[in-house]
């Protein structure tokens, strides 16, 4: 239940991992920076954690971010860094409707929390719960980039090419950041580059905090006149008017929108084969659209001089949109088709994969509530008290990593014939035989710094290797 009264807050938020799968790399850094509704810094987080015994590390990603303190064991167990997250993020917010902000998070980010809450047997979410609300900052910059150029310095490279890393963003502004590629130094370039589009371009801001909700995206897709579409795809700026033409029934996260520039009176005529072929991702007269996640998108009354951004005349524009909002019809029509359209994804192979694949019995949310309340030693004996085996199997790998002992002769089994299957079986993961391999190879012709963080980082694979 959302705190109606209650002000907001923010909570810019971004992680460093050990590679770019979101169902196989671990977070092993995490950045969190609190502020208020008008930006004002109360509070920040630091915390990093150690590699888990089963997770293969990137040697790209340990040349990025150079986080080589997780490859020891002097850090906190990655048990604890979630956590330690959880419940900060909670005290932060207390009272106070917060708004997670990330940087391409909904991607990326978000997913990696929701996944490694679910190994640690926490709820999987917080930051689109309990009113609290989730923005990708990506979008936010898409919009700047294409409707407000001239309130922020665009990092434009040849031929007018639009960078949107965040470091080039920051570059361009004159925001001197101090150990880039870290996930506290992220939080710091992401909030002060909000602090210059809440000073420059408010209104872009606004929107994009609208559209943190389910609710407030379908409202701004829903907007009178009419909404637009302002996207970057491969450094190049494209814009759309758009106005809701339909809503999946069965996914209510999915959501239709009439691009303005296709004529609408064209569509009554065809048949629902024909418009079906109309409804797609892009470059279509119909487009489809996910309101749970941010959206490069605003009420196009909230565009200073909008005219310059259309290709055909903006009253004729409003007569489409009209028509589209008004034809009942035309909107049961796509309704019904996106329904009856889903793609059906074969069932997941491995654990981690079925993050999404079922909520928890009341049941076993008590049952976890009583796992994290035991001391290690007693863990293991109320191993076998899930319904779900997801969660009894989560379970003993947290207990055979941080209480080895404790565990019965068969559970140990299990464990290691897992680490056996992720170490050197072929699989989604990476391999620990071509990872070393890669890593030795690139240790050649390394020096300095990266020589160093590739030596610690060949010694763990090695460690890894020989753990049986």
């Amino acid at each position: 239940m959302s705190q109606l009264n209650a002000d907001s807050c923010y909570i810019f938020t971004d992680t460093e991992t050990t590679g770019l799968d979101i169902n196989f790399s671990q977070i092993i850094q995490i950045g969190s920076l609190l502020t208020d509704e008008s930006l004002n810094q109360e509070n920040s987080q630091d915390i990093g954690c150690q590699l888990l015994p089963w997770i293969v590390p990137s040697p790209e990603a340990y040349l990025v971010h150079k986080k080589v303190e997780s490859l020891g064991d002097d850090a906190m167990s990655h048990y604890e860094m979630m956590r330690l997250l959880r419940s900060t993020w909670l005290e932060w917010s207390k009272g106070r409707n917060p708004v997670y902000i990330t940087y391409n998070g909904h991607r990326f980010d978000e997913e990696l929390f929701r996944r490694q809450f679910f190994w640690n047997l926490l709820p999987l979410y917080i930051t689109n719960t309990l009113g609290a609300s989730r923005l990708d900052m990506l979008s936010t910059l898409q919009l700047v980039a294409n409707f407000f150029p001239d309130s922020l310095n665009l990092p434009i490279f040849d031929e007018g090419a639009i960078s949107m890393k965040l470091t080039d963003w920051s570059d361009a502004n004159s925001i001197e950041i101090e150990n880039a590629h870290d996930a506290l130094a992220d939080c710091v370039q992401m909030h002060e580059i909000a602090k210059l589009i809440l000073e420059r371009a408010s209104p872009v801001w606004r929107a994009s905090i609208k559209g943190s909700s389910k609710t407030g995206n379908l409202e701004i897709l829903q907007s009178d006149p009419f909404a637009m579409i302002g996207e970057v795809v491969r450094r190049k700026k494209f814009t759309y008017p758009v106005t809701y033409c339909g809503q999946n029934p069965k996914m209510n996260n999915e959501v239709a929108v009439a691009d303005l520039y296709f004529d609408p009176d064209q569509l009554d005529d065809l048949t629902d084969a024909e418009l079906l072929e109309q409804i797609g991702n892009s470059g279509t007269a119909i487009r489809k659209v996910r309101i749970n996640k941010s959206l490069p998108v605003m009420a196009s009354d909230q565009i200073p001089d909008v005219e310059k951004f259309l290709d055909i005349p903006y009253d004729q524009l409003v007569e489409r949109a009209h028509k589209v909002r008004a034809n009942i019809k035309l909107q049961t029509r796509v309704s019904e088709l996106l329904a009856s359209n889903q793609v059906n994804y074969p069932p997941p192979k491995h654990l981690e994969q079925t993050v999404y694949s079922g909520f928890p019995s009341d049941a076993d949310d008590l049952w976890m509530e009583r796992f994290h309340t035991l001391p290690w030693e007693e863990r293991s004996k109320v191993l076998d008290g899930f319904e779900d085996a997801r969660y009894k199997e989560l379970a003993e790998r947290l207990v055979c990593v941080n209480n080895p002992e404790s565990v019965s002769a068969e559970t140990f089994e299990r464990y290691q014939n897992f680490l056996n299957q992720r170490l050197y079986d072929k699989g989604p993961w990476p391999s620990l035989e071509k990872t070393l391999d890669k890593t030795r190879s690139m240790l050649i012709e390394a020096k300095g710094e990266q020589k160093e963080i590739l030596e610690q980082l060949e010694k763990n694979l090695v460690k890894k290797s020989e753990f049986n």
